[in-house]
């Protein structure tokens, strides 16, 4: 999405660097690979991906990230009119994870060229972008869903929830911190809250990580 400022610190690196570790393997066994990072607002998504990108990098395997911020069916201030009008708008019929999904299933064919959405935020509009998938070994599908779609390798999921996550979010100052957005992100959180048991990977509050074994 454009518009949206993301800094990557060190205790973003280290559960990159841990989690590349564990799964590098699989990802140089596999042409193309697809790992999902799902959470609550504000609980480091978009960063932890970042993270995962420049690690993966750093070990010559190239990268894409697929933000879901980017397939909203409406642009940022469009949607939240769209929630203050109807409370229910709220959860995963806002986005085209159908989209997404197939997206995301054209990687895994060896599709070549797609053409997908990107949000301007600034300017609340959603436009688009030609991608060149063949040039990535691995895909990265970030957003608060993420954890819903199918054909992934590796599913990690953050476990901070809306309250955890206040302090960033008052410091990212993308959305105000009003009675109404908070009511959103408890919406959101009963949504995303049984979808531990989906996740392989678990990444924690404190950034610690648990990978689940078989």
């Amino acid at each position: 999405m454009i518009g949206d400022i993301i800094d990557i610190e060190e205790r973003h690196l280290e559960p990159a660097i841990k989690i590349v570790y564990a799964i590098k393997g699989n990802i140089k066994a596999s042409d193309k690979y697809v790992i999902t990072v799902s959470g609550e607002s504000g609980c480091g998504k978009s960063t932890l991906a970042l993270a995962l990108q420049k690690v993966l990098e750093y070990e010559k395997i190239t990268c894409f990230i697929f933000h879901m911020d980017d397939y909203f069916k409406l642009p940022p201030a469009t949607n939240h009119e769209a929630r203050l009008k109807d409370i229910n708008h709220v959860g995963t019929k806002e986005v085209h994870l159908d989209l997404l999904q197939e997206h995301i299933n054209a990687f895994k064919k060896g599709v070549v060229m797609i053409e997908k959405p990107l949000v301007h935020y600034k300017e609340n509009n959603i436009l688009s972008e030609g991608v060149d998938l063949s040039t990535f070994n691995v895909v990265i599908a970030e957003g608060t869903f993420t954890t819903l779609l199918n054909n992934i390798d590796t599913k990690i999921l953050m476990l901070r929830n809306y309250l955890d996550t206040y302090e960033n979010r008052k410091k990212r100052a993308r959305d105000p911190i009003i009675p109404f957005n908070e009511k959103v992100l408890e919406i959101e959180h009963g949504i995303i809250s049984p979808h531990a048991s989906l996740g392989n990977i678990l990444v924690d509050k404190n950034y610690g990580v648990k990978i689940k074994t078989e």
